[in-house]
């Protein structure tokens, strides 16, 4: 791409985030074209800039890979707000930006000096995008946590496995990468679609409690408007059978591998038992309605286990796909990598790391045809852009940037 048709470009974006709830959703906006910079510190650095997964042996703060897939296309500024100089060159920073978003505890924030009032004294017309756990109002306000914590306050965890063993949970601190940062990012759009009609800018109290919540409707309103408590059933559901992973004999030549297979219809099911081979089953009275394959549902996943499990991956696919019935293998992470269609839709973009080198980064989620994107460079090094953001933006000499450095204000 040579041009630059993205829609938010021009749009400068202040990130004050750490971890994933708000770095995911502030990438999103520079991939859309935003000019987004992160302040950092060195004195405490993100999270996720230390732990895992990165290469085996190598201590650097810039390698580790959450830390770098969620923070492409930013530049890294490091400032210790907690020092006099650095809270004030923070809130110049604000006076320079269109957006400020943080998701640092109601505390951190204050210690920092660049709580709503701040922020918006500095520059009225801002959108200030606040993300702590629980809101900025309540009597939970001042809780932490983070996604592996939330997951469980939210209910998700208790969701999540079978009903004779405790909750699983979902494996992931899932509010962080899927729900908390698509509606930060729909917040966002919404607050400028407001600016531009009108000029002002608005605070966003966004709570990852309430955002995590808002996932959960289904169990919520079945409580609600029926009395009905949600049960775990594993991969079962009450409108489809069978519904679950099944062993199969192998695949790619692999051992112990796992398919997913979803009758959501009579029509899928009929065509998958013609598909197994098994027609007997459509004169079985246990299998012969929805009601008696989830009366007889155990019995059900033995039949089809045993079937699945006489089968490569690649054979139970292709008989059910071409029968029209949803079925897919359970794929690896590194499979998901090398996956054909993804390839094809050139969906991972792979950048250069000045120290992780060539990287596989997520790509966009959506693409838009008239006004495209895509994501354009790899994630900063801690302070990569300290100088150029200290001149250029702040508009100071290069000698006071020294002193700055030196003085360990700036990084």
């Amino acid at each position: 791409m040579t041009d630059d048709r993205r829609p938010l470009r021009g749009l400068r974006v202040l990130d004050a985030t750490w971890f994933g709830a708000g770095p995911i959703a502030l990438r999103t906006i520079a991939n859309l074209g935003a000019n987004v910079v992160r302040v950092e510190t060195q004195r405490r650095p993100d999270g996720l800039r230390t732990v895992a997964p990165r290469p085996i042996g190598n201590p650097s703060l810039n390698v580790g890979g959450f830390y770098n897939n969620f923070n492409a296309e930013k530049r890294s500024v490091a400032i210790d707000l907690a020092k006099p100089e650095g809270r004030e060159l923070g809130l110049r920073l604000v006076q320079w930006a269109d957006v400020f978003m943080t998701n640092m505890t109601n505390r951190a924030v204050r210690q920092v000096g660049l709580t709503w009032d701040e922020v918006q004294a500095a520059n009225p017309g801002i959108i200030g995008l606040y993300e702590p756990m629980q809101g900025l109002t309540g009597p939970h306000t001042e809780f932490i946590g983070f996604g592996a914590v939330l997951s469980a306050i939210t209910g998700l965890n208790y969701l999540s496995g079978h009903e004779s063993e405790p909750p699983n949970g979902v494996g992931t601190n899932y509010p962080d990468y899927v729900v908390n940062p698509g509606h930060g990012v729909i917040a966002i759009l919404a607050a400028l679609r407001h600016k531009r009609r009108t000029g002002e800018g608005q605070l966003i109290d966004m709570s990852q409690l309430e955002s995590t919540v808002a996932a959960l409707s289904g169990p919520v309103f079945a409580w609600d408007n029926a009395g009905v408590e949600y049960r775990r059933e594993g991969n079962r559901v009450p409108y489809a059978a069978p519904h679950g992973a099944y062993r199969v004999a192998s695949y790619s030549g692999e051992a112990n591998r796992w398919v997913a297979i979803a009758c959501i219809s009579e029509d899928h099911w009929q065509a998958a038992a013609t598909a197994m081979g098994h027609l007997e089953w459509l004169a079985d009275g246990r299998f012969e309605s929805l009601e008696a394959r989830k009366a007889h549902e155990d019995e059900l996943d033995h039949e089809v286990g045993e079937w699945a499990a006489s089968h490569t991956g690649e054979q139970v696919t292709g008989a059910l796909r071409a029968a029209g019935v949803p079925a897919g293998m359970v794929l690896k992470a590194s499979e998901l990598l090398n996956d054909d269609h993804l390839e094809a839709r050139s969906y991972y973009a792979y950048l250069d790391h000045a120290e992780a080198g060539r990287r596989a980064y997520d790509g966009p989620g959506f693409r838009l045809s008239e006004t495209p994107h895509e994501v354009r460079a790899a994630a900063p090094l801690l302070g990569e852009h300290t100088f150029e953001v200290a001149t250029e933006i702040l508009g100071l000499e290069p000698d006071e940037v020294g002193r700055l450095i030196a003085e360990e204000v700036l990084y």
